[in-house]
């Protein structure tokens, strides 16, 4: 999965069962890993789906990385994002949503996070601390869904508002920079890192600053909290910008600009993206 964008339609419709199915096959497991013990109790994906639904909530999003093995395919990690069912005007440019991440085999409790899709960009933003809920796979806790569910919604109106405020704000150049430098450093190492040879993955650069605060399209150009954010999220996340790193050249490694790659694990996409909202919260806003 290249890029998570893809797990969504392109007209941004809700997901039929089918549809689902394919992007993320895990949410239709019925049992768990046989591994397990018999004290784990597992919270059934197609569960939450119906409570969703019973709170007036669809499906716009499903998404689970391949796994070397099927088993790995039926039980493993999954995401999925909830949209109200209501019609979407021509103004709008942004939806609150609510984001599933569950697993069957023992390797991740079950999350909701309270997150925002920008149209715009097909960009989905998932907010940091204080705006995600987890209840473990035991039995005990099966019927508590439904009290994490209302306090996640509850919390959106909160993310609406944080939204409307870094609309608001004009950040100095100095902060966009440092926010810039601190976003990519969820990703890449510093070139003083890489000078004292301490280097264990790509290198970001002035000019890789300059590709990610440089707006691709006319909507990005302002300069406000939200819409820097918006323009750095989503080259973090999804790569295209330019960062140094070691090529095989002739036999020879040669360290060299290329094209930074997108984030292709569901959960590390939900990690950076948290760290780039609390990120922004405390240097575009505070």
């Amino acid at each position: 999965m290249p890029d998570l964008i893809y797990s969504r339609n392109g007209n941004n419709d809700f997901l039929t069962s089918d549809e689902i199915r394919v992007r993320a096959p895990a949410v239709y497991a019925h049992d768990y890993a046989e591994d397990l013990s018999n004290k784990y109790g597992n919270f059934n994906s197609t569960h939450a789906i119906e409570v969703m639904n019973d709170y007036g909530y669809s499906v716009t999003q499903a998404a689970q990385v391949q796994g070397r093995t099927e088993q790995a395919n039926i039980h493993g990690q999954h995401l999925m994002a909830f949209a109200k069912r209501h019609e979407v005007s021509a103004s709008t440019t942004e939806q609150p949503e609510i984001i599933f991440y569950n697993s069957h085999d023992g390797k991740s409790s079950m999350k909701l996070f309270a997150g925002v899709y920008r149209f715009i960009c097909s960009n989905g933003i998932i907010a940091g601390e204080g705006f995600d809920q987890r209840m473990i796979h035991y039995k005990n806790n099966l019927d508590s869904f439904e009290d994490i569910l209302k306090y996640t919604a509850n919390s959106l109106e909160g993310i609406a508002q944080l939204t409307r405020n870094m609309k608001n704000i004009t950040p100095e150049p100095l902060a966009i920079q440092h926010f810039a430098e601190t976003a990519l450093e969820t990703r890449y190492d510093t070139e003083e890192r890489y000078n004292l040879g301490l280097n264990t993955r790509n290198i970001f650069t002035e000019l890789t600053i300059n590709d990610v605060l440089t707006p691709t399209r006319t909507q990005d150009e302002a300069n406000n909290a939200w819409t820097v954010f918006n323009r750095v999220q989503e080259s973090v996340l999804r790569g295209g910008m330019r960062v140094l790193g070691t090529k095989q050249r002739r036999g020879r490694s040669a360290v060299t600009y290329k094209e930074a790659k997108p984030l292709s694990s569901i959960k590390q996409n939900v990690d950076v993206n948290r760290k780039l909202w609390d990120i922004a919260q405390e240097v575009l806003v505070a």
